[in-house]
């Protein structure tokens, strides 16, 4: 700078004048102002534009990572898919086979050719027979029919994922760049309709009223039901959901008329001036609502399939905890809750896949076990696994396992053993080693028939022995000496199945499969005491239009606290009180006339009881029911129950 003015200020006046004449310096500062608010302007353009281009990149991501998520969805939908068509192949050749003997047993026939009026007759049991192979047949179409259906959903849902999912995506990127300017569609409205309910008729088959075996016992009949209005008749185009809910209206219509809206703690009231059988029975003692919560939201067919109760003295808790087992039809989880506070879920896990858990039970520890919470938790699965997990520490852990290559349908413990029952008929006992330990890997079998073969779906601990229910027989078994001591028939239909054995006292109810005939035996003889027909209870009590849901069935049955608790495939639940024909008898029988229902609104079948010793909550399992069992002899005890009925849903009861 010192140098330019050195050489300016030696010049002369004339000259600079001369160089250049108008030249305005206020001219050119406004051009370099233009220039630099040009240059702010392109740099927030930059900005906007990277800040753009950094959006449409996270946009990119997560949309490559809901495209993964997706082909992941649809490739198990896929597996699925090919599961159910498999089953659904089974199904249709099962049917076939079926349709093969139904033509051969018919050209077999040799009165087919004949008038009707030359026939032979049936007899009152072959009738009632062909109403058990009947519903039996039904049964397996609604199956199929089930099956079926789930497969056109899920082709249905796989249709969308793949061709609608790809073009909502590219609709949204269209619409951010600007590629078309046509709004979304709006959601389209449908008038609603209200339907009217749908005529039912009543059932044409002959029902048994409850009578005794042996005459001397209290138990009474209960009186024949009234005559039920006809339901209003229905339009054609009605949809079955709707059809249903009327239905289920006129259900209710009927039990309020029968029974009346009055009701204690969601039960319906004891009949007025009846008094208890037992005299230390209170009729008014039954469980109460608490809670009614969602077990599982991840998949919409999970379903509980069963449930134990593993006591203080099992783990190291200071309280009765609740292992459930739920799933879809191709895995199982297995969730442990404090029925106290049951939003809390103390422990979850997965089960080995590919095979669904059929049956858990707890297994106590050894007499002279240095740690006396070492009991452990049996699981048995459809493919014939049998997996051991500690009831304390470490639940997770599988302690043993071995396969049996059988279903395994049912576990129970008796005399330091314990007993498997196998789908082929089998039974499968295991006991410890020198050490104090189970040896699952080393085990006996002993079969209790010749075929055709049948599962061995429930078995019950008792004084005399190990009862066993198999086809329409109690097998009574010596674990000791591991052989069938006698069996006795349940019913005098060979095709009917044993499915619930529940004792108190000297007395053991037997159910069984497809069947609404409850029966007592003697534990010690086998002889029977008792039948009770719970046919004209419900037609009674939910009218004929019940009924028609599903075949009248008894689902789920246990013996707490002197009541016999009862569930139908359809959610109902009966409370029967027990009584003592007398003071030296201890023979459980039960009367009809003072049967409780449940007026919660269960719609799903009841698919077991449980057992929760020392609470006073009532479990209520979407397809179970959970019952308490402490000092069963105690008719005061409030017992925590378990019904399942929603396939996923947890009711608490106090």
């Amino acid at each position: 700078t010192a140098s330019l003015f050195s050489e300016l200020s030696g010049l002369s006046q004339e000259y600079l004048d001369s160089v250049d004449l108008g030249a305005s310096i206020q001219g050119a500062n406004e051009q370099i102002e233009d220039l630099l608010s040009q240059c702010e302007e392109l740099k927030r353009s930059h900005e906007l534009v990277d800040s753009a281009r950094r959006v449409l990149i996270s946009r990119v991501v997560e949309l490559t990572n809901d495209r993964a998520a997706l082909a992941l969805d649809v490739q198990s939908a896929q597996e699925t898919v090919a599961r159910l068509e498999g089953r659904l192949r089974e199904l249709e050749e099962e049917v076939r086979r079926l349709r093969r003997e139904l033509d051969e047993s018919q050209r077999d026939d040799t009165e087919s050719s004949l008038p009707l009026s030359l026939r032979q007759k049936f007899s009152r049991s072959e009738m009632a027979r062909v109403v058990m192979e009947k519903n039996q047949y039904k049964e397996r179409l609604i199956e199929l029919q089930e099956a079926l259906r789930r497969t056109q959903q899920l082709r249905a849902s796989r249709e969308k994922t793949v061709e609608e999912k790809p073009t909502s995506v590219w609709r949204r990127f269209h619409r951010l760049f600007g590629l078309t300017k046509d709004p979304l569609a709006p959601p389209t409205h449908t008038p609603k309709t209200r339907a009217t309910p749908i005529p039912t008729t009543t059932p044409t088959e002959s029902v048994r009223l409850s009578r005794p075996v042996n005459q001397s016992s209290p138990a009474s009949v209960s009186p024949p039901p009234p005559p039920t209005p006809p339901l209003s008749p229905s339009l054609p185009s009605v949809s079955p959901r709707l059809r249903k809910r009327e239905l289920y209206r006129d259900i209710r219509t009927h039990v309020w008329r029968i029974l009346g809206k009055k009701q204690l703690h969601g039960w319906s009231l004891p009949p007025p001036g009846q008094e208890a059988l037992s005299p230390s029975l209170d009729l008014n003692e039954v469980p109460v609502l608490v809670q009614l919560r969602i077990l599982d939201q991840k998949e919409s067919t999970s379903k509980l399939s069963c449930a134990v109760a593993v006591t203080p003295d099992l783990s190291a808790d200071h309280t009765c905890l609740v292992w459930v087992v739920s799933g879809p039809p191709s895995s199982s989880d297995v969730t442990v809750i404090d029925p106290v506070q049951s939003n809390q879920v103390l422990d979850q896990f997965h089960l080995p896949p590919p095979s669904p858990a059929l049956c858990i039970n707890t297994v106590p520890p050894a007499e002279n076990s240095p740690s006396p919470s070492s009991g452990t938790v049996w699981i048995g699965t459809q493919d014939g696994s049998l997996l051991v997990h500690s009831a304390s520490h470490n639940r997770r852990l599988c302690l043993q396992s071995t396969n049996l290559h059988e279903s395994v349908h049912s576990i129970t413990y008796s005399q330091g053993q314990v007993i498997a029952g196998l789908a082929n008929g089998t039974l499968a006992l295991f006991s410890r080693n020198s050490e104090g330990e189970w040896d699952v890997q080393s085990h006996q079998l002993l079969s209790l028939g010749p075929p055709p073969l049948q599962p061995i779906r429930c078995c019950l601990a008792t004084e005399a022995g190990l009862w066993c229910g198999y086809w329409n027989r109690v097998c009574v078994i010596d674990s000791q000496e591991r052989k069938v001591e006698r069996s006795f028939s349940v019913s005098s239909r060979s095709e009917q199945q044993v499915r619930f054995l529940c004792a108190t006292r000297n007395g053991v109810w037997v159910a069984c499969r497809l069947d609404p005939a409850l029966r007592l035996f003697d534990w010690s003889t086998g002889h029977p005491l008792q039948e009770v027909d719970l046919t004209p209870l419900v037609t009674n009590t939910l009218g004929p239009a019940f009924l028609s849901l599903s075949p009248l069935q008894i689902s789920a049955l246990a013996l707490v606290c002197g009541r016999l608790w009862v569930g139908t495939g359809s959610g109902a639940i009966f409370s029967i009180p027990l009584c003592h024909g007398s003071q030296s008898s201890s023979i459980p029988y039960c009367s009809l006339a003072e049967a409780q229902l449940c007026y919660h609104g269960h719609r799903d079948a009841v698919r077991f009881i449980l057992s929760a010793p020392g609470l006073s909550l009532l479990l209520l399992l979407s397809l179970s029911f959970s019952v308490s069992d402490s000092d069963s002899e105690s008719p005061h005890c409030v017992p925590s129950l378990c019904f399942p009925l929603r396939s996923d849903h947890l009711y608490l009861c106090l």
